[in-house]
């Protein structure tokens, strides 16, 4: 039995993530998946939520999943850092942009945040080019 945390905020994100895990996830596996949220723009929240859904459709039937959207102010790699501890994660899950130099210097990465913050193995999932973030 193995504790996921996974991180998305797209479906594009969780489409790619599900892809990557799907041979691994066992009925006694544990998805719990969190979407982070840092604002209360209805259209964003409703994307998040379908982000969220694709893997009760994906993994439901076979392994408990929990979904979870967080809206409380604090940065998704801190979220995902603290939710990684409070779930006790045996292995934390994101889905990995390329970003210029521009947008990592002006927004950061989540992933790199991740690195410097998780102690627990982290899987980084490549989008492909066409792969953005849709919120």
């Amino acid at each position: 039995m193995a504790t996921y945390l996974i991180g998305t905020d797209a479906e594009s994100a969780s489409n790619a993530i599900c892809d990557e895990i799907d041979d691994e996830i066992g009925p006694d596996d544990r998805l719990v998946v969190v979407n982070v949220q840092m604002t209360d723009d209805v259209d964003r929240l409703h994307r998040g939520e379908a982000a969220l859904a694709v893997f009760e459709e994906r993994f439901g039937d076979r392994a408990t999943v929990e979904v979870h959207q967080l809206n409380r102010g604090t940065p998704p790699s801190q979220e995902i850092s603290d939710y990684a501890e409070k779930v006790d994660a045996d292995r934390v899950v994101i889905a990995l942009r390329r970003h210029s130099r521009t947008e990592r210097v002006i927004f950061g990465s989540v992933a790199h945040s991740l690195l410097q913050r998780v102690t627990r193995p982290i899987t980084l999932i490549p989008l492909d080019e066409g792969g953005g973030s849709e919120n």
